[in-house]
């Protein structure tokens, strides 16, 4: 199941095409040029990056995922990540437990979430 934090990062053109991303990456349909910024599979990285091509795999497709953000260029994601190291280090003073900070501040659990709000794609 793939899952969306609430405050998406977002570039202007994939904010205003989300709906027709989010539909796309259900079905596995062609996307090129976006990248998608999910949370690590791996407990000792933060962030994954994946292009859209990948999701074009039925069984990548098919696994959670968290994302936090899609954007059309490896600039933004370098950005985004930045910007997320640098509230990091500027709310704790050091790098440590990135990704648990990240978790507790932007991945609302299933007892958080809005049952109203459709947050995962197999609903949309």
């Amino acid at each position: 199941m793939i899952r969306y934090i609430d405050d998406l990062f977002l570039t202007e053109k994939t904010g205003k095409d989300l709906p027709k991303i989010k539909r796309k990456l259900r079905l596995g349909t062609g996307m090129t040029g976006l990248y998608f910024i999910m949370l690590s599979e791996n407990p000792h990285d933060v962030f994954d990056i994946v292009p859209a091509q990948v999701f074009k795999q039925r069984s990548f497709r098919h696994r959670d995922h968290t994302i936090v953000g899609i954007t059309e260029n490896m600039k933004e994601v370098y950005s985004f990540v930045e910007g997320i190291l640098t509230e990091h280090y500027n709310r704790t003073g050091r790098y440590t437990d990135l990704k648990a900070g990240f978790i507790e501040r932007h991945v609302k659990t299933e007892d958080e979430r809005d049952p109203l709000k459709e947050t995962d794609l197999t609903k949309c």
